[in-house]
């Protein structure tokens, strides 16, 4: 459904990217920070090298997404539609599955995601997020996403 919110009847339409959009990032996210730390290899890493030139430059376009990103939402590592990799941010609960992209990597900026620990610091919290991130699972998130 959240391919298609034009496709959902109008008069629950909205009720269904309200309530069906966070289920697919929170599902994601769980298995995204299994695990966790280090660096990309194999083909997510040439990819991700061929698109921002280095990790180190990856790291701080996907920290400012999630800096960047207004009150609640998400930041993300996409794959378009033409198969190429994206950093953006999506506001609230939506999802980039509704924009035809697929998320490979996605960061809760909500303040109940990390105000208990680290209050108002969201940058503090997004540095502690590179050292949870469960790289093998990103990967095979992005070898299907090629299929």
């Amino acid at each position: 459904m959240l391919r298609d919110l034009n496709a959902v009847p109008e008069k629950i339409r909205t009720a269904v990217r309200n309530q069906g959009g966070p289920l697919q990032p929170y599902t994601l996210l769980a298995d995204d920070e299994k695990g966790g730390g280090g660096q990309p290899s194999g083909d997510l890493r040439k990819a991700v090298e061929k698109r921002y030139g280095s990790l180190a430059v990856f790291k701080d376009e996907f920290t400012k997404a999630a800096l960047g990103q207004f009150g609640s939402g998400w930041a993300w590592l996409i794959v378009d539609a033409n198969k190429q990799l994206g950093i953006e941010p999506t506001a609230n609960q939506d999802s980039p599955i509704s924009q035809n992209k697929q998320p490979l990597l996605g960061i809760d900026v909500w303040e109940h995601a990390y105000y208990l620990k680290y209050q108002n610091r969201r940058p503090e919290y997004v540095a502690a997020f590179f050292q949870v991130i469960n790289w093998d699972f990103v990967s095979e998130r992005y070898a299907k996403a090629l299929s």
